[in-house]
């Protein structure tokens, strides 16, 4: 098995030398400039391959050490997996000296190696005096432990030592690569005859192979990878961790610049630009202290954006403290996804301040803040089972769902593994498909149906499942029967309530969830079920003695009307009653039976039902079809009142349609 890629970012001040020791290690000078090359000091991002010994190569990116282009050095060490910090013999430990390590160990980046180059300027004696003082400012960082190499780029001392150390160390890395589609802060942009627009940058995650299809965050413009180099060798796929260059189709130079991403589709789609989110957010100890709300420069991937960070616990973060905040983006958006590390930088004068990871990449808007701080620090903490109780406790009646957690980089398998045993344990609960017992459900084992299965027609809560606080599945159970129970006592001629009504009534809680409890407590027998309708057990056919009066007198009308009622417009004119108080003894006198609905409009009695039901039967056991000129003339009714009840039998599967006739539907 082939060694995974790296990646070795260069750090250290001005002048320091370490264009000339990547230039004599790798035979790459990387100053490509000409204003680098006439001024002697490194000012974009340089890159080579490094053959070290044993044959491994890795990938080297030289970065300016001036203070004014810190700035592009963030962006150069963003993706390393190991640094060569380089301090001059002559000169010692700098100002840039220590904010490029600050940087290199906010970025996550934990082995690397030191040169102190320059040895042949200085005697022995300030030789051992520098390394000294090398070795004193390590020992107050984690690299302590940092093999310290004298070399010299001009006579070639110490670069077999040089190239063992770096060896070493990058066998003892163990790469951070998370799994996904491909992810790649763009670090250089320009045009190439022949090529199009040609993109480098450290490929963070995944792969990318030519044709590949990839969208540019932010803007969402779709491009397609023409071509892939790996240090200007054409490859059929680069894996994550390698130092890349694309062509690309689809995109036009201007459109593209440093500080984008480009990634997969389905990163697109999971995870979109943002101007908020949410932060682990540390301070290193030489900085000052910062304000909540204060203005600083983040810099995130190649990118960066002047922001304010909202501390949740606090106004003041003081040197050295760390905590958790909100980030919130002056300008346009940017592309985070959770565990991204960033750095914080002082506006003026421009230094180093502070760098976090981030938390959650697209937070929503908690009904609690103290809630949202303990969740962040659940998530901090990698306490997966608290967050999830945190985020389904401020869900509320609206439930949790796994996907809910992806954006503070739980992940599916996480979730539902956390989710399982907090309701084994009772503290969360779920609506299962396949769980129809009656009242309140109880704590379910986490066993899930599959997606979409149901149980005696009733709807399952659909893919995305739903987890609940404790004792939220039984506040709504309860506040759907005291609904429905108050409705009966003040409609009983109508109490039967669809579900989407009472939904309004629950807010939050989800339609298909509701379903499923409305359906045990039908099962329980506290529900009645009529017409897509719950109401209250035991309600249904009352009706006021006014209204009884009313149904008593439309009762008669269709009676006496048989075959040709009037519809509900007449019968309110007829009766002088209002059409609202007509319709609901129509309904009811349809539950008991006493009258039958036909058309929109249209009620039967329910003797002229059956009898029109029988004749027509009849006149089909002496004839193959009947027209509905032919059963009008049977009922001697009207045109109107005789395709009702053809249409009615039709829906009823007693005939069916051909042409212009009917027939009696064969039975199985």
């Amino acid at each position: 098995m082939s060694d995974p890629p790296l990646t070795l970012g260069t750090a250290g001040h001005i002048d320091h030398g370490k264009t000339a020791l990547i230039t004599r290690l790798t035979g790459t000078n990387t100053d490509r400039l000409r204003e680098e090359r006439e001024r002697g000091i490194s000012i974009e991002l340089g890159y080579a391959e490094l053959e070290l010994p044993g044959g491994r190569r890795v990938s080297v990116v030289d970065v300016p050490g001036h203070e004014r282009f810190v700035r592009t050095m963030v962006a150069g060490a963003t993706g390393i997996d190991l640094f060569l910090l380089v301090v001059a013999a002559d000169d010692g430990v700098m100002p840039q000296t220590a904010e490029h390590l600050a940087v290199i160990e906010l970025l996550g980046v934990e082995r690397g190696v030191v040169a102190l180059t320059k040895a042949d300027l200085v005697d022995d004696e300030l030789l051992e005096l520098c390394r000294a003082d090398v070795e004193r400012f390590l020992a107050t960082t984690p690299f302590a432990q940092a093999p310290v190499v004298v070399v010299s780029a001009r006579d070639g001392r110490g670069l077999a030592e040089l190239l063992d150390a770096l060896a070493r160390v990058a066998g003892e890395v163990v790469a951070d690569r998370r799994e996904g589609s491909a992810r790649l802060p763009v670090d250089r942009v320009f045009a190439l005859r022949g090529l199009g627009t040609v993109v480098t940058g450290t490929l963070w995650r995944g792969t990318v192979s030519p044709g590949d299809r990839l969208i540019v965050q932010p803007g969402g413009a779709a491009v397609t990878a023409r071509s892939v180099q790996i240090h200007d060798r054409a490859v059929t796929t680069a894996p994550a961790g390698s130092r890349v260059a694309l062509g690309l189709r689809g995109v036009d130079r201007a459109t593209l610049e440093r500080g984008a991403f480009l990634v997969g589709p389905d990163a697109a789609v999971l995870y979109a630009p943002t101007r908020s989110f949410a932060v682990s957010v540390r301070l290193v100890a030489g900085a000052r202290a910062l304000k909540t709300g204060e203005r600083v420069r983040l810099h995130h991937g190649t990118a960066a954006h002047q922001a304010h960070l909202a501390f949740l616990d606090r106004r003041e973060l003081l040197p050295g403290e760390g905590t958790v905040a909100v980030v919130r983006l002056d300008g346009g958006a940017a592309a985070v996804e959770p565990h991204d590390r960033f750095i914080l930088r002082s506006l003026s004068p421009g230094q180093t301040i502070g760098g976090g990871i981030i938390l959650d990449a697209l937070p929503r808007r908690w009904h609690d803040r103290d809630g949202q701080l303990a969740f962040l620090r659940a998530v901090a903490a990698g306490d997966i089972a608290r967050a999830c109780l945190l985020a389904a406790a401020d869900h509320g009646p609206a439930g949790l769902g796994a996907a809910d957690l992806a954006a503070a980089g739980i992940s599916a398998a996480q979730a539902s593994g956390a989710l399982a045993a907090l309701v084994a344990s009772g503290d969360l609960e779920i609506i299962a498909g396949d769980d129809s017992r009656p009242g309140p459900p109880a704590p379910d084992t986490g066993t899930a149906t599959a997606p979409g299965t149901a149980t005696r027609g009733r709807p399952h809560p659909g893919d995305e499942r739903r987890w609940f606080a404790g004792g939220t599945i039984a506040a709504v159970t309860a506040e759907m029967v005291t609904l429905l129970r108050r409705r009966g006592a003040e409609r009983p001629e109508n109490p039967f309530v669809p579900l989407a009504e009472i939904a309004a009534a629950v807010p939050r809680f989800p339609l298909d969830a509701l379903a499923v409890v409305a359906g045990r407590l039908t099962d329980a027998g506290e529900l009645v079920e009529r017409g897509g309708g719950y109401a209250a057990a035991g309600a249904g056919d009352a009706l006021t003695t006014a209204l009884e009066a009313l149904a008593a007198r439309v009762g008669e009308r269709l009676a006496a009307a048989r075959f040709a009622p009037p519809t509900l417009a007449s019968l309110e004119e007829e009766l002088a009653a209002d059409r609202h108080d007509v319709v609901a003894v129509l309904e009811v006198l349809t539950r008991r039976g006493a009258a039958v609905r036909a058309d929109r409009d249209l009620w039967f009695g329910r003797a002229a039902v059956d009898e029109a039901r029988q004749r027509l039967e009849e006149a089909l056991a002496r004839l193959p079809q009947i027209t509905l000129a032919e059963y009008r003339d049977v009922l001697a009714t009207g045109r109107r009142h005789a395709q009702a009840l053809l249409e009615m039998f039709d829906r009823e599967g007693l005939t069916r349609r051909r042409g212009e006739a009917r027939v009696l539907r064969a039975r199985r």
